[in-house]
């Protein structure tokens, strides 16, 4: 809150009527009804940290076919993101659509597991869950989970994988964005190895410092829907997304501004992960790229840049639950699924 009160003063000044409203607004999102929100998917399989879910309120059926979707997020915000609420979910469309899947839940983050990063996530983490599954399944990260999704499948073979949204060339940042979150890092750093983890207002800094106009704007207009409107359910619900979510592990977030932002280790081809260079052309099975020409938390310059990629339109969050979604991103996705399923026997 005071992190969000000294952005909203630099961005209005002495504009009171505006800071009244933004207030009002903020004071709404606090006190706004969520029994509308559903609880987690059913667990699947678990191995440590790592739970592989099904959809919120699709039961799973034991002798059912297995999930050959698996959805895998960033490791920053909560998972649900994949599977928003009753009204916008990527998961159960595809339900609808004759195709199960499966989410991955990167359970909570405790001070023990303050050594674990990106590598360790694919490789002690996601691989066992993908190995545990009868066959090669369609692996889709979203945001850094494109990485984890990546470096996983570089060691175990996939029908396909699909990145959205995901960074790769760290150096694509502007120079100024690197060395703020450079310097918020510094700032921070020693406090965040002290306990072992990065709480999440160190990232909802870097988040909220990225496009503080546009912060303060979408709770102004929030301010103004109709009180339990879809549209302000959907902000309520992914707001709740955004500033929620555990504490990443201490050399997730060292990692992360040091050798990802600072060092651009995959932009630049040094990443290896289990003794594996990790890229696109080492991934085993066919991969493709939804990127995003207006994502601000991962510019398009910052994209892998596969060939054959799409581009969207919509928002870092917007491309996967905005209004356009469902006749965007989901279609285009499932349709190259289906292109990479095996022909039945």
């Amino acid at each position: 809150m005071p992190l969000f009160l000294a952005i909203a003063r630099d961005e209005l000044g002495d504009d009171n009527e505006s800071m009244g409203l933004l207030l009002k607004a903020l004071r709404r999102y606090q006190q706004a009804d969520r029994s509308f929100m559903r609880p987690a998917g059913q667990i699947l399989l678990q191995h440590g940290n790592a739970i592989l879910r099904s959809a919120a309120g699709i039961d799973a059926v034991p002798d059912a076919a297995p999930s050959r979707i698996i959805f895998v997020p960033s490791p920053i915000n909560a998972p649900y993101v994949l599977d928003m609420d009753a009204d916008c979910s990527l998961m159960a469309w595809l339900h609808n659509h004759g195709l199960a899947s499966g989410l991955v839940d990167w359970g909570r983050t405790e001070t023990a597991d303050r050594s674990d990063d990106i590598d360790s996530y694919a490789h002690h983490r996601l691989v066992p869950l993908l190995e545990a599954l009868p066959g090669p399944v369609h692996l889709v990260g979203y945001c850094l989970g494109g990485l984890v999704a990546m470096a996983a499948a570089c060691h175990v073979r996939v029908a396909s994988l699909s990145l959205i949204a995901s960074p790769w060339h760290f150096s694509g940042y502007p120079p100024a964005r690197r060395a703020e979150l450079a310097t918020m890092w510094q700032t921070h750093r020693s406090t965040c190895a002290q306990l072992g983890l990065v709480p999440m207002e160190v990232m909802q800094q870097g988040f909220w410092t990225l496009s503080p106009a546009k912060l303060i704007q979408k709770y102004l207009t929030f301010g103004q829907m109709a009180a339990d409107s879809p549209a302000a359910r959907r902000f309520v619900a992914i707001e709740d997304w955004a500033n929620g979510g555990d504490p990443l592990p201490f050399a997730l977030g060292e990692q992360l501004f040091e050798r990802l932002y600072g060092d651009d280790i995959t932009g630049r081809g040094q990443w290896q992960v289990g003794g594996r260079d990790i890229h696109a052309d080492a991934v085993l099975g066919p991969v493709m790229e939804f990127a995003s020409a207006t994502d601000d938390i991962v510019p398009l310059a910052c994209s892998p840049d596969l060939p054959g990629r799409v581009v969207l339109g919509s928002g870092h969050v917007g491309m996967m639950v905005g209004s356009k979604a469902p006749d965007q991103l989901w279609p285009m996705l499932k349709d190259w699924i289906l292109a990479h399923e095996p022909p039945k026997a």
